[in-house]
């Protein structure tokens, strides 16, 4: 293949490649599905102090709209508390409660265990060549967003 089809491939691939772990996530993990799971993680791992809607959909990668539709089952299970937030009246802000703690203390190491069994053909340094990668293609999304941006 010439580069244009295997850059190609590669969008194609990835695009699979998404909706695959979406239902491996899916499969593994009770009560919630894989993107809630993320949506959490993500929320979790964020530095602010104060998480609203919006600074989370930056993070994820999606929309206010997209991020509020998924945080509602999660309020109404009890994974997360959204409140005005206490210094912008017009924002929402975002905490995870303790059953969302609790959720991935009961969960990580299930799901450690079939991650690494999905990996489990992989070497330790193809693991690191294939992380490194993703990171590149990544970095190149944000830097094709902010040209994209930078021409309308």
């Amino acid at each position: 293949m010439n580069r244009t089809e295997n850059e190609e491939y590669i969008i194609g691939c990835v695009s699979l490649l998404s909706n695959k772990i979406t239902k491996f996530g899916d499969s593994i993990l009770p009560d919630i599905t894989f993107k809630q799971w993320f949506l959490l993680i993500m929320i979790s791992k964020m530095e602010l102090r104060e998480k609203s809607i919006n600074s989370i959909a930056e993070v994820v990668g999606t929309t206010r709209q997209n991020v509020k539709k998924m945080l509602v089952p999660l309020k109404n299970k009890g994974y997360v508390c959204i409140k005005k937030s206490d210094s912008d009246a017009r924002a929402l802000k975002v905490e995870l409660t303790e059953k969302a703690y609790q959720y991935f203390a009961e969960n990580d190491a299930s799901a450690a265990r079939e991650t690494n069994r999905l990996f489990s053909t992989f070497s330790t340094e193809e693991i690191d060549g294939l992380a490194c990668t993703l990171k590149k293609l990544l970095c190149s999304f944000e830097i094709y967003g902010e040209e994209w941006k930078d021409n309308e």
